[in-house]
């Protein structure tokens, strides 16, 4: 790899680097290097990294940023309303104490981990994409608890 800029984020060092095999640059979490080696050879950057990579992101990863639209019910609407979670997040109030959020970040597994851990307090309005992943998450969350109960019961029954 052709490292580009070592970073701090989320409580940890990520390296930027260029990956001549994909040829793309893509981000390594330093904890999770298992060895390195130096080479002899230099590289020209291919591609500019701006100062604030993970700007559109609500976690380590960079994307285009896109909008989303995230309704939450009114027992976490105070939580939600004491953070700032982005820098492009507007907050509308609803009736009934429930909040709307909106934010211009990308679409990554790190909003989605976010969104889901609101539990159902939190959905989706928009994009609809977005809201049919978090939904199949949910769904598959779902399904190994049903999964993990019906053996549990079992192995009850066989006791």
């Amino acid at each position: 790899v052709h490292p580009y800029r070592l970073m701090f984020a989320h409580g940890g060092m990520y390296l930027l680097a260029y990956v001549p095999e994909y040829d793309d640059v893509r981000t390594f979490a330093i904890d999770r290097i298992a060895s390195v080696s130096l080479e002899k050879q230099t590289f020209t950057p291919k591609q500019q990294v701006a100062d604030d990579v993970f700007a559109n992101s609500l976690g380590v990863n960079t994307g285009p940023a896109a909008p989303v639209e995230i309704g939450f019910d009114a027992r976490v609407a105070p939580y939600v309303r004491a953070r700032v979670w982005h820098a492009s997040q507007q907050l509308r109030e609803e009736p009934e104490g429930r909040m709307t959020l909106t934010m211009q970040v990308c679409h990554d597994w790190a909003l989605r981990s976010w969104i889901l851990s609101w539990g159902p307090f939190a959905r989706v309005v928009a994009p609809e994409k977005l809201a049919d992943e978090v939904r199949a998450d949910l769904e598959a969350s779902a399904e190994r608890y049903r999964e993990h109960g019906a053996a549990r019961r079992l192995h009850s029954a066989r006791a």
